[in-house]
């Protein structure tokens, strides 16, 4: 795979991962990548700052924090002697698309990391 199938094929599913979240998640109230935030200059740890609520919300000095999540990730390809392709996904150690046969091949790795802003849910109290 090239570099800028790799680039784009990884922006493609993070986005659609983003998606995916927001339309899983919205009715509990979590919201990734959400807009209007006031970035916290002395924010502390994953807290980047606030997100302010819709014009029409009725509480206008409410702040919601939000928080980013960093990924980092390996992503490997590998193409045996027989032909046969294969991409596994490694994650804090965790590999994913595990191929258990034993044959000659030649691995090629890509390093991955991104982070996300997410709104976590609040309480309504």
């Amino acid at each position: 795979m090239e570099l800028k199938d790799f680039i784009k094929e990884a922006i493609k599913d993070i986005s659609e991962a983003i998606v995916e979240c927001n339309d899983d998640l919205n009715e509990i109230g979590t919201i990734v990548n959400p807009r209007r935030v006031l970035i916290e200059k002395n924010a502390k740890d994953n807290l980047i700052g606030y997100m302010t609520t819709p014009r029409d919300d009725p509480d206008p000095n409410y702040l919601r924090p939000v928080h980013m999540i960093s990924f980092d990730m390996s992503v490997s390809t590998t193409t045996k002697k027989d032909g046969k392709e294969g991409i596994g996904v490694n994650v804090v150690g965790i590999k994913l698309g595990k191929d258990k046969t034993d044959t000659n091949s030649d691995n090629t790795a890509s390093r991955l990391s991104f982070s996300v802003p997410i709104a976590l849910p609040t309480h309504k109290a």
